[in-house]
């Protein structure tokens, strides 16, 4: 009797576990959105500009690569913290946005969350052609190194920059000698890295005037002003190029290029500078975590673009304009600032603020500077 108990516990218990272990082998998708649909449209969008070979951050290009990183990537997404882009939706609307919008946040989770499906099982049956070749498979494609506004009238390349393996961020100003005998007006300029690996973001300023005249993020690589506007460049010029590098996993020499785009016909509106300091707030000293600068506008002025130069420790800051019947705009409130990210916000129209109005920037944790682009 106690060996035919024994006998069948040792035959009954594989029978109890197997199936179990087996079950887990094959889960339900529970999603209909599809990487070769959605998903790839939102990395084309979004994230190959930085997630790409020889890109700043790891790739997610292909199916493989980012299934492989679902859970990173919901998890940076929900957080905010990827894209890098931190401007609240609802102030302000930006050429260079590249926040997620709702509905591109949920499509990233419902996928992650779905087990990440390829596509809706399109088969290949090669019977309506024997010869012809397997279709290849969808995925995200980075369109650089190329000049996306067309051929420059003037190029310059910038004088090397040895980049050591892990190093943390760091500014390097290079200038540039334009080889200007007359006066130009530039309607537009363009920045292409040598090694996108290692470069984070990029402004350029006028040596002789320090006027902002343009940036480049990696997923906004140009600079161009609306129709009847430019910069007035100096006969014998200089560009100051300041960039922001990150080290890659080996020693990196870098030597980007810079590119002028001349306007065609004198321009009736010159873009120049309005400068804000935000300072410790005189009117309320007691808040010291308060910053804060305002101006009047002696005439009506259209607002171009707008860079606050972020210092460690601010936690937000606030553009906004007090028009004369008393009413108030915000231009930008941004919070959350990836220090390695720095950004401008190009208006994607010149914004009009009428002659009267009080022009301010309110930050919390830290002075700002603030560059507004104008005419």
């Amino acid at each position: 009797m106690n060996r035919f108990l024994v006998l069948f516990v040792f035959c009954f218990v594989p029978l109890v576990f197997l199936p179990s272990s087996v079950g887990h082998a094959h889960e339900t998708l529970t999603t209909t959105v599809l990487f070769d649909r959605e998903i790839v449209r939102i990395l084309n969008n979004h994230c190959v500009m930085c997630h790409a070979e020889n890109g700043p951050s790891f790739p997610l290009e292909t199916y493989e690569q980012t299934w492989l990183q679902g859970r990173k990537v919901r998890a940076d997404v929900i957080a905010r913290q990827m894209p890098p882009w931190p401007a609240v939706p609802g102030y302000g609307q930006f050429a260079n946005d590249n926040n997620l919008t709702l509905r591109e946040t949920q499509f990233i989770v419902s996928w992650v969350e779905g087990l990440g499906p390829r596509n809706a099982g399109t088969v290949f049956t090669n019977v309506v052609d024997p010869g012809a070749a397997r279709p290849k498979p969808v995925q995200a494609q980075a369109s650089f190194g190329h000049w996306q506004l067309g051929e420059p009238n003037l190029k310059r390349q910038l004088d090397a920059v040895i980049i050591e393996s892990g190093q943390p961020i760091q500014i390097k100003r290079i200038v540039i000698d334009l080889g200007l005998s007359s006066e130009r007006r530039i309607r537009a300029m363009e920045f292409m890295p040598g090694d996108r690996r290692v470069v984070r973001a990029a402004f350029f300023r006028v040596q002789e005037t320090g006027q902002w005249i343009g940036s480049w993020t990696p997923w906004y690589g140009i600079t161009e002003l609306p129709a009847g506007s430019s910069y007035r460049l100096a006969a014998g010029s200089h560009v100051v190029a300041e960039i922001y590098y990150r080290s890659a996993k080996e020693r990196v020499v870098e030597r980007s290029t810079i590119g002028l785009f001349f306007a065609d016909k004198p321009a009736p509106n010159t873009v120049s500078d309005l400068i804000l300091d935000a300072k410790i707030d005189a009117k309320n000293p007691s808040a010291s975590n308060r910053f804060h600068a305002e101006t009047s506008l002696m005439a009506d002025t259209h607002a171009v673009a707008l860079y606050p130069e972020i210092t460690p420790g601010v936690k937000s800051v606030e553009v906004s304009v007090r028009t004369p019947d008393g009413g108030t705009d915000v231009l930008l409130f941004a919070k959350a600032f990836a220090m390695d990210w720095p950004t401008p916000y190009v208006l994607k129209k010149p914004v009009l603020l009428r002659r009267g109005s009080t022009l301010s920037v309110t930050a919390y944790g830290g002075p700002v500077k603030l560059t507004v682009s104008r005419y």
